[in-house]
């Protein structure tokens, strides 16, 4: 843990509005994967994503006296990141038909928007809660909840008896929704987002 995670968040904001180097990094660690996953979400472009998310860090180091909270830092890289995806999205549209049905896509994208961002946070919950579960217990619970892999396919790579990636995954399972159910910060649609992720 870095002195700057060690004196909490007035601590770190105040370091990052005076541009110290660790502050940005700190900030730019805590954000980034989030950031990364929202965008990828609203664009469907990896490498746009990651252009985006690096684009909004730069912004908001630019204008770093402007945040006299985390909170505040946090909701500007994502209004950003969202712009910037919009930006990305229209365009694309040019290269086709850029009148087509913008309305039409406008609305989608605010829903889009709204889920990409909930999906974003629930991740980084179980993400974090992943991290804190048994060893043989997380490689497996990785390999199904965040890749998507079967049993079967978890068996072979990890040399494992198929009956004990089940079990494996059934306890992983179990113990990140008892650790997202305990969660007080989660809202009801970011719990309901997580339970349905782990129920894969």
């Amino acid at each position: 843990m870095s002195t700057i995670e060690a004196h909490g968040e007035l601590e770190l904001i105040q370091s990052f509005q005076r541009g110290e180097r660790l502050a940005l990094l700190e900030v730019y660690n805590r954000y980034q994967k989030a950031l990364c996953f929202f965008a990828d979400q609203l664009t469907g472009d990896t490498m746009a994503a990651e252009d985006i998310v690096s684009e909004c860090f730069i912004k908001a180091f630019q204008q770093r006296e402007n945040f006299p909270t985390l909170g505040q830092l946090k909701s500007f890289l994502y209004t950003a990141a969202k712009n910037a995806a919009l930006n990305y999205l229209k365009a694309a549209k040019r290269h086709s038909d850029i009148h087509h049905a913008l309305g039409e896509a406008g609305e989608r994208f605010s829903a889009d928007v709204e889920h990409a961002y909930i999906r974003s946070e629930v991740m980084q919950h179980i993400h974090r809660e992943i991290e804190k579960l048994p060893p043989q217990c997380r490689q497996v619970v990785r390999l199904s909840i965040l890749e998507g892999r079967s049993a079967s396919e978890i068996a072979s790579e990890l040399n494992m008896a198929y009956q004990t990636v089940l079990n494996q995954k059934a306890k992983g399972v179990a113990l990140l929704r008892t650790a997202i159910l305990k969660n007080k910060l989660l809202s009801l649609p970011m719990l309901i987002a997580a339970l349905s992720i782990l129920d894969r």
